[in-house]
């Protein structure tokens, strides 16, 4: 977003005054995404709870997120998504992933529950195996993790390693949490000079922890995912549908010239609303303004109204889950072409609670008729 910043802030007023009319226009007539209706068959469809903190008052946003869940479970969504943010209203609503799964835990029985994403740098591995097997027992061997190696400088206030190390202290900290999540015994330094071996409490249901790495767009973490054997878990916000099949390729050879078996697994996150109401655009351009808004502050961005509606159009036109159903169902078409194997719909932007869950029954229409099991799923599922 930050190249077409740049580019609005070189036009005249005469200029953005003719942008407007333009995005309305292409709004309008823009064809919904092309692809093979028979794709969407194959992808996997999730929720992704992503909020904007002020939209909603934490009581009202938990119940929320607590009913869909509930009724994600019931009609045969695969999972939940939940991050880990500090300090900033987008996403506020969620400062650890471990804490919001159990509550999901005890009132689903089938869907499978995921962070996204444990932000490993600010955690001891210790801790992030003891929470989740927590949660793997309440779950009875539900859950799943993506490790992100951190966003925001403020954000370490809270870690054990410095910044500038993120990269390498994420991949050392995904295998220290599965060795430890396999019931392997590790040594680590304590304060007072000495040094603990320790294995952690509970054990876990599964006996090898589902992992993911978050990825915003960088070919080099595609590629390091496939290498390791893990899963990637990823978004369109940081790089267009092409980029996102170049990069799912990358991961895909990556995952093969690394020996593994299977073929990895590949989820993407994208915004989701599906209606057919004919003011739908109306209704959901304050939310997604509002939204977009909360996105650009946490890295200093600025309020510019027609950057935020050149966003939106982009959303609304683009490959997400925003529009009729039958655009859905060929966006789901194109992300299952460009390598998807699951997308998570992130539905929790800024509507109000009641048209979060009012617009649920239309997502669920999309579920492909046959689910897959957990004897179908491989190492990173």
């Amino acid at each position: 977003m930050s190249g077409i910043g740049e580019r609005l802030g070189q036009l005249t007023p005469e200029q953005r005054a003719a942008l407007r009319l333009r995005l309305k226009e292409r709004a309008r007539q823009a064809p919904a995404a092309d692809g093979p209706p028979d794709a969407a068959a194959r992808i996997r469809l999730s929720l992704y709870f992503f909020p904007q903190a002020r939209a909603l008052a934490a009581p009202d946003y938990y119940a929320m997120m607590l009913r869909a869940c509930e009724f994600a479970d019931e009609r045969g969504f695969h999972a939940a998504w939940f991050p880990e943010r500090h300090f900033v209203d987008f996403g506020g609503s969620h400062p650890n992933p471990s804490v919001l799964a159990a509550a999901v835990a005890a009132v689903t029985r089938r869907l499978r529950l995921r962070a996204g994403s444990v932000a490993a740098p600010l955690h001891h591995p210790v801790r992030v195996a003891e929470e989740w097997a927590v949660v793997d027992n309440i779950s009875g061997g539900r859950v799943g993790v993506s490790f992100a190696s951190g966003w925001h400088p403020d954000d370490f206030v809270l870690a054990r390693e410095p910044y500038d190390e993120r990269k390498k202290t994420l991949m050392r900290t995904v295998e220290q949490v599965r060795r430890l999540w396999a019931g392997e015994e590790l040594a680590f330094p304590g304060t007072a000079g000495t040094t603990a071996r320790v294995l952690t409490q509970p054990r876990p249901v599964q006996p090898e922890l589902p992992v993911w790495i978050t990825a915003a767009g960088h070919p080099d973490t595609f590629r390091a995912a496939g290498t390791a054997g893990y899963g990637v878990m990823t978004a369109l916000l940081g790089q267009t549908l092409p980029q996102l099949r170049e990069n799912v390729a990358r991961y895909r050879a990556a995952w093969r010239d690394a020996g593994h078996a299977g073929r990895g697994d590949v989820v993407v996150m994208t915004h989701a609303h599906v209606s057919d109401e004919p003011d739908l655009e109306e209704r959901l351009r304050p939310a997604l303004h509002d939204y977009l808004s909360s996105y650009r502050a946490q890295t200093g961005g600025g309020d510019e109204p027609v950057l935020l509606e050149a966003a939106f159009q982009d959303y609304l036109a683009g490959p997400s889950l925003l529009g009729t159903p039958a655009k859905a169902a060929r966006v789901l078409a194109r992300l299952a072409e460009a390598g998807a194997d699951e997308v998570g719909c992130l539905v929790d932007f800024g509507l109000p609670a009641a048209d979060v869950l009012d617009g649920l029954p239309r997502l669920a229409e999309l579920l492909p008729t046959a689910r897959p099991t957990t004897a179908d799923c491989d190492r990173s599922q």
